[in-house]
């Protein structure tokens, strides 16, 4: 879950072009930072299925769990809204990079796994050749 939270936070960086430490920042209003931590609560919520008591562990600069309900809840209320239409359309183009970096990570961690059992069975192959021998 760790690295899923440190992926979406370099993400949500590179969509809304700001630092990926601003989202541990205790104080900024700037909008854009307010709104990719926005995303990244809602996402981590919904998403992920975290605890609103869970998520000042992973964000620093949320206090307790009800300003990770506000952002939530915030941010749901805008999904509804047909005047923020482009706000969904840019929360479904999160979601999807999201998923594409997931797919790599999958694809990444398959092939480490056939390398790991190739190493695995030549390993077993050497220890019965060796018990053979005795």
């Amino acid at each position: 879950m760790e690295k899923t939270i440190e992926i979406a936070k370099c993400t949500l960086a590179d969509i809304f072009d700001i630092n990926k430490k601003e989202f541990d920042r205790k104080i900024t209003r700037k909008a854009s930072v307010v709104e990719a931590r926005r995303f990244l609560i809602y996402f981590l919520v919904n998403e992920l299925s975290m605890k609103f008591s869970d998520v000042p562990k992973v964000m620093k600069c949320i206090t307790s769990h009800a300003s990770a309900m506000h952002h939530f809840y915030k941010m749901m209320d805008w999904m509804d809204l047909k005047s923020e239409e482009s706000l969904k359309l840019k929360y479904i183009d999160f979601k999807n990079q999201m998923i594409e970096e997931g797919m790599q990570h999958l694809e990444k961690e398959l092939h480490n796994q056939y390398a790991l059992r190739k190493t695995i069975n030549w390993n077993i192959k050497q220890l019965k050749a060796m018990m053979n021998e005795a």
